[in-house]
């Protein structure tokens, strides 16, 4: 079996996270994909909750298996004492799934940073990078030299931020169509992301 493991801090899930997940089920052949609540040393802490930022991947999983179920969520990272790396959440998931090809779904400024990221020579070795991004096989000639690991790479462009849906709610103004509706009617029931 092909499982993928897609990270992210999920502050809050969003559509172009819906698209990329989708797009990577079809075009990697995945047969599994744990989708990962991080807890990143690298990034600035998160606008929402812990907690709310798992319900809201779990309404993210639930709008992904709409399409047939093979999305799980996974709060591990959450539960680790100290930061998360992504290391530690693909041993974890090897662990799980032993016997699965893993694939690390990425975008591209992710794949960028893969050099500086802890044990990143042993990521290489554990799991396939599947590679999401607006440059394509550009990516592939201008970057992968010697420095960025080998990956597949996909031609994905779609221009939705977390940041923009936070600022748009911090206004009290809609997140409707950034957003599947299940999140966006969470968002609003709870105030998040409100000044």
């Amino acid at each position: 079996m092909k499982t993928a493991v897609f990270g992210g801090s999920f502050d809050p899930p969003h559509n172009g996270h819906l698209a990329l997940c989708l797009f990577a089920r079809e075009l990697a052949g995945l047969d599994r994909l744990t989708v990962s609540v991080s807890k990143n040393p690298f990034k600035a802490p998160a606008d929402a909750s812990d907690d709310d930022r798992a319900t809201m991947a779990r309404l993210f999983v639930a709008e992904l298996n709409t399409a047939g179920k093979f999305a799980e969520m996974s709060d591990w990272e959450l539960q680790q004492p100290g930061p998360s790396y992504t290391i530690d959440l693909l041993r974890h998931v090897a662990a799980l799934h032993q016997g699965d090809d893993l694939v690390l779904l990425v975008g591209e400024d992710s794949y960028r940073q893969i050099p500086q990221w802890r044990e990143s020579q042993a990521i290489t070795k554990l799991c396939d990078i599947a590679v999401f991004g607006r440059s394509g096989a550009k990516l592939a000639a201008a970057s992968c030299g010697g420095i960025l690991p080998t990956a597949m790479l996909f031609d994905f462009d779609m221009p939705v931020s977390a940041t923009e849906v936070r600022r748009l709610a911090a206004a009290g103004q809609p997140v409707s169509h950034l957003v599947p509706q299940s999140i966006a009617a969470y968002i609003e029931s709870h105030s998040l992301y409100r000044a």
